[in-house]
């Protein structure tokens, strides 16, 4: 059975930093003080039972996006979980490292490109994407979604992909100028407000859900989703590779999994 661990320097609590052929361990103290810079307060020292590295039988069910990707074998759970996709650890070994992209499915590499140009975009790129028209992108996004939901999911077609892609819009933002934000009256926090790139978020939103999840709509249909994004930036040049990992457990499976 394969399983998968992320490994991100603010959300990874073990020790050693994971390399092929590492035996890797919970530190809860790297846990607590990850706690303590997040909430700037006095983290509870004590473990509560259940923590411990966390990891994922299936790469697209991992909920951020990581540095990197690791196969991992010889689980030491904390406890035993019968039927979930993921579980937490005290302890595994490295097997291997897998691209990053896997945790937004077979077709990530696509996506990741759309990622790394919305982490730089710039004021006048959103500008751009957010003069050209999106009126056919809102009912092939809603055709998508449908089409995904015919079976039963969890999560998104591209996994933690739009989650990333919110983060990392509102990142470029901030970079351009304050002047871009509003304050929510409803939740009373701080959100990007300014219209033009709120359509470039939707133009970059489309283009992940059409690139990373073509299966779902026709190629009309997905350069047509995807059309604005590709209208600015081009297509994807992305290198031929082998056929990924497979981001899915099967049956007879030998026991390695994803952090």
């Amino acid at each position: 059975m394969s399983f998968f661990a992320l490994y991100d320097a603010e959300h990874f609590y073990g020790e050693p930093e994971p390399v092929p052929g590492a035996r890797v361990s919970f530190v809860p103290d790297k846990l607590f003080a990850a706690r303590e810079r997040r909430t700037v307060l006095p983290a509870d020292r004590q473990p509560a039972g259940d923590e411990g590295l966390m990891v994922n039988g299936i790469a697209a069910d991992v909920l951020l996006w990581p540095s990197s990707l690791w196969r991992v074998t010889d689980l030491e759970p904390m406890r035993p979980l019968p039927g979930h996709r993921w579980l937490r650890c005290r302890a595994f070994t490295v097997v291997e490292q897998v691209p990053a992209w896997l945790v937004a499915g077979p077709h990530g590499d696509a996506v990741e490109w759309v990622i790394a140009r919305t982490r730089t975009l710039t004021g006048a790129q959103a500008d751009a994407l957010a003069a050209l028209s999106d009126e056919d992108e809102e009912p092939l996004t809603r055709t998508l979604w449908a089409r995904w939901s015919r079976d039963p999911h969890t999560g998104s077609p591209v996994g933690c992909a739009l989650t990333t892609l919110n983060k990392v819009v509102t990142e470029a933002a901030h970079r351009v100028g304050p002047q871009l934000f509003g304050r929510d009256e409803e939740d009373g926090v701080e959100v990007l407000s300014d219209p033009a790139w709120l359509r470039a978020f939707g133009a970059a939103y489309a283009a992940a859900l059409a690139l990373g999840a073509p299966e779902l709509l026709t190629p009309r249909e997905n350069a047509v989703l995807a059309r604005r994004w590709t209208t600015v930036f081009g297509s994807p040049d992305l290198p031929p590779h082998a056929s990924p990992p497979s981001t899915k457990r099967t049956p007879g499976q030998q026991d390695a999994r994803h952090i």
